[in-house]
């Protein structure tokens, strides 16, 4: 990945000149070598690929790298004069060489003045990425998983397991969970944290039921000192479109791609708790396809977003995010997945001063691109049965909000509950006339009530007065800061509607659960209340 740029050579040298003066002499910055992840060891399997990538700079224009194995020339590149920027992907392929053999590499770099920069070196350890060891905590018996996941391996629910630190499952591998796995995520002290990754072209299968879920926790469930925020979260990468790049590098690892349907996996039946450390989210699906399934998912006392959707199109389905921290859903960059039987739910306290900027956010929001509204592909849904639930109405309990379509996002939203928010619940902004007058954004069928502001913008001034799409400010029966049960009749069933699609279920009321003989939440053991307790 190269970078020709004259006009900014022509820049700085305008730059040099004039800072010439006075005796004063403008240096130029040395080149540079940064690796895009940390790296100082990695370990890997004989017959397989190291594959690292290094970003070189040099404001005089690279001149040539090398790349040294054990003292010995491994590779080179010469540079054009009028290169600045290159992105160096590094691969090897590990020989037939003992377990613990270390191989030692340097990375050179000069530039066209012949100024070097400081070598990078690494090692390569030939031998398996990662480990699975016996430890005992608080007097239970886990099983404590550490490092890259580069095979196909099951977490069977006979075992504890234990995520230590950054475990990422690579190299096209699938990682099965069973029904009724436990697996806990080693806490910290300070910014480290603990999260699973998986990776661009591998699988999660965690497949639980209602009465064996699949439970992602903290640590301290152990000996009591379980709280949110005390790690990080579930990252998974897909191979499906995002309106940012053809191939995005986030938080480690790559994403992105042209396959809409790929599979990342499956979720069902799955609790994830104490989680949104360190800016991570409770789950985040970066580039993920349609094909990965998510179903019964539950986020409960998160610190920071519940869930977060960069580009992709996987759907969601009966998801509950419970005492959200942040966001409850964000989904942005061009995400095209649907969703049906969503509830939201917080009563994480807000301050106005000192300024807590976590309280602006929405417990459903929806974006497309913040520089280019227009950019394709774009953040396009279909969404039905919300309930949402806010932590105050008052401008004492602080700026929290409930639903939000911004920045080019457009869908078709209906059978929604807005309540107890101190903000605006119901919010559109962002889109074109002509979009709302063809049916291209649209919401409906929503009761919006007990909040500061219960419609704003688009949705005051156009959808709003329009009987036809039978907004109201009525309350639903039932539904309190305390109980998400319940909902009232509602003119439109998603199942009924052709531009829907028959993936959605029969649904014709206003509301994610219609009353306590269908209350989806309550049936089985995977779903918590917000005191902890299982519904």
């Amino acid at each position: 990945m190269r970078i020709r740029n004259t006009t900014l050579l022509f820049s700085l040298a305008l730059l040099l000149l004039s800072c010439q003066k006075d005796d004063n002499t403008f240096e130029k910055q040395g080149p540079e070598i940064q690796p895009l992840v940390p790296v100082e060891s990695f370990r890997q399997d004989r017959g397989r690929e190291v594959n690292l990538s290094f970003e070189l700079r040099a404001i005089s224009g690279l001149g040539a790298l090398q790349v040294l194995k054990d003292g010995e020339p491994y590779d080179n590149i010469d540079f054009p004069a009028d290169d600045l920027i290159f992105q160096y992907d590094f691969n090897y392929l590990v020989e037939e060489l003992p377990d613990g053999t270390a191989l030692n590499f340097t990375l050179e770099l000069t530039d066209q003045l012949g100024a070097t920069a400081e070598p990078f070196t690494f090692e390569v350890i030939v031998g398996p990425p990662f480990d699975i060891t016996d430890e005992t905590i608080a007097g239970t018996e886990v099983k404590v998983i550490t490092g890259r996941i580069n095979r196909d391996i099951l977490l069977e629910a006979q075992h504890t397991y234990l995520i230590n630190g950054l475990v990422s499952v690579e190299d096209n591998s699938t990682l099965t969970i069973e029904p009724g796995t436990t697996i806990l995520m080693r806490t910290f002290n300070g910014t480290e944290d603990s999260r699973l990754a998986i990776t661009r072209g591998c699988r999660i299968i965690a497949e639980g039921t209602k009465d064996s879920p699949i439970v992602f926790t903290s640590q301290g469930i152990l000996d009591g000192t379980a709280a949110w925020g005390d790690w990080g979260g579930i990252f998974v990468y897909g191979n499906a479109p995002t309106n940012q790049a053809a191939v995005v590098f986030e938080e480690g690892f790559t994403y992105g791609g042209n396959n809409l349907g790929e599979s990342s996996g499956s979720l069902r039946y799955v609790r994830i708790e104490y989680a949104g450390k360190s800016d991570a989210d409770g789950i985040q699906l970066y580039g993920v396809g349609s094909g990965t399934q998510i179903r019964y998912l539950q986020v409960w006392n998160c610190f920071d977003n519940g869930i977060r959707f960069k580009g992709g199109g996987a759907d969601i389905k009966y998801v509950v995010v419970t005492d959200h921290g942040a966001y409850g859903l964000w989904a942005e960059h061009g995400w095209r997945g649907r969703g049906q039987f969503l509830l939201f739910q917080t009563s994480i306290a807000a301050t106005i001063i000192p300024v807590n900027f976590n309280n602006i956010a929405r417990s459903l929001e929806l974006r497309n691109d913040a520089s280019n509204f227009e950019l394709e592909p774009r953040t396009y849904t279909y969404i039905s049965n919300v309930t949402m639930i806010g932590n105050g109405s008052t401008d004492a309990d602080g700026t929290r909000r409930g639903f939000r379509v911004r920045r080019g996002a457009m869908g078709l939203f209906h059978n929604m509950i807005a309540t107890n928010y101190p903000d605006d619940a119901v919010r559109v902004e962002d889109v074109a006339t002509e979009r709302l007058d063809d049916g291209t954004m649209e919401i409906g069928n929503i009761r919006s009530w007990s909040n500061k502001t219960n419609y704003d913008e688009l949705a005051a001034d156009y959808f709003l007065p329009d009987p036809d799409f039978n907004l109201s400010e009525e309350p639903v029966p039932g539904i309190t800061p305390g109980n998400f049960v319940g909902s009232v009749p509602s003119p439109f069933n998603p199942a009924a509607d052709a531009r829907f699609g028959n993936w959605f279920t029969p649904a014709p009321y206003i509301g994610a659960v219609e009353n306590e003989a269908n209350d989806w939440t309550a049936d089985g053991s995977w779903c918590k209340n917000q005191d902890g307790t299982i519904r």
